[in-house]
């Protein structure tokens, strides 16, 4: 199926700018997961699966343990149950699932019926970019990941974009590395700032474009928010001049999730696999992702696995 042009959007009428509906039929339900074909899906396999060695992809669940945003942290009791003289252990979790790693916009459970998030990931370490580079950058503070920036990084590292679409996009800001570095109350004191300001990808047309000619099936980085936090800039905010309004529309969010159908996945912990891509000389994988079977849920832990 051929791809209609970002200069077509919006697709709809009757959906919000920049929309896609019916892209993929009425009655569709995985958005831009449809990328992923059972042959793209093979083909991955086929050309990312070379030594068999993995690396989860998952923060744990009570990791942070105070959640940005006013989320809830994991709250985790083991119930002994059984009958006298036999052990028997419950586990008992009540956790917000966009506490830790998630999996943003699963609102239609087709997604994780479908057989989860799975295929060609490919990893641009912008974290270990801007150390090269002397290019300043902290992703505790509100500032914009530039597109501009990952395109110099995509091309240094000679990553390619698969033609047909259906890649998985990673993007490491190194905030979990950064915040992994925190005390417990310094952590704490993140969560409780009276904006939550992350760096993010820049929530400009241009991503929007570079995201839909790239045909990627989702997105995802090790932020809090994929896109720069909070969302339309901070409380002081020295780069909101810089990046150009979107049309007609507040946020990446808005346009990936609700008229695109674009996962969007955040809070991946993706230390060890930026470690691995450069070991292994090569920033593509296979990924295996499997959401949670949660009728009519918002998100879910990723269950997420790159395997080279």
């Amino acid at each position: 199926m051929a791809t209609p042009g970002f200069s077509s959007l919006p697709l709809s009428t009757k959906g919000p700018p920049l929309n896609a509906w019916g892209r993929f039929g009425p009655d569709d339900q995985l958005g831009t997961l449809n990328l992923i074909t059972p042959s793209v899906l093979a083909a991955a396999a086929k050309t990312e699966i070379r030594t068999g060695v993995r690396v989860s992809l998952d923060w744990p669940l009570s990791t942070p343990a105070y959640p940005s945003y006013g989320r809830n942290g994991l709250k985790h009791e083991i119930h002994r149950r059984g009958p006298e003289g036999r052990v028997v252990n419950d586990d008992i979790l009540e956790f917000n699932t966009q506490g830790s790693s998630q999996w943003d916009g699963l609102r239609h459970y087709e997604i994780s019926c479908s057989g989860g998030i799975t295929g060609r990931g490919i990893l641009l370490d912008y974290a270990s970019w801007v150390e090269n580079e002397t290019v300043h950058f902290d992703p505790l503070t509100s500032m914009p990941i530039p597109l501009t920036h990952l395109k110099q990084l995509q091309e240094s590292h000679d990553i390619t974009i698969s033609p047909g679409g259906g890649d998985i996009l990673f993007i490491r800001s190194g905030y979990t590395a950064a915040f992994n570095t925190l005390s417990i109350s310094s952590q704490r004191q993140l969560s409780e700032r009276p904006s939550p300001d992350f760096a993010g990808v820049e929530a400009t047309s241009d991503v929007l474009r570079w995201i839909w000619d790239s045909k990627f099936a989702a997105v995802a980085g090790d932020m809090p928010s994929f896109e720069r936090s909070p969302l339309g800039g901070g409380i002081n905010d020295a780069y909101k001049a810089e990046e150009v309004r979107l049309e007609g529309v507040g946020s990446l969010h808005e346009v990936l999730l609700g008229g695109w159908g674009c996962p969007i996945g955040e809070q991946f912990d993706l230390e060890k696999l930026a470690d691995m891509c450069k070991k292994e000389g090569r920033w593509s994988f296979f990924v295996s992702s499997v959401p949670l079977k949660v009728p009519g849920g918002v998100a879910s832990p990723p269950n997420a696995v790159a395997i080279f």
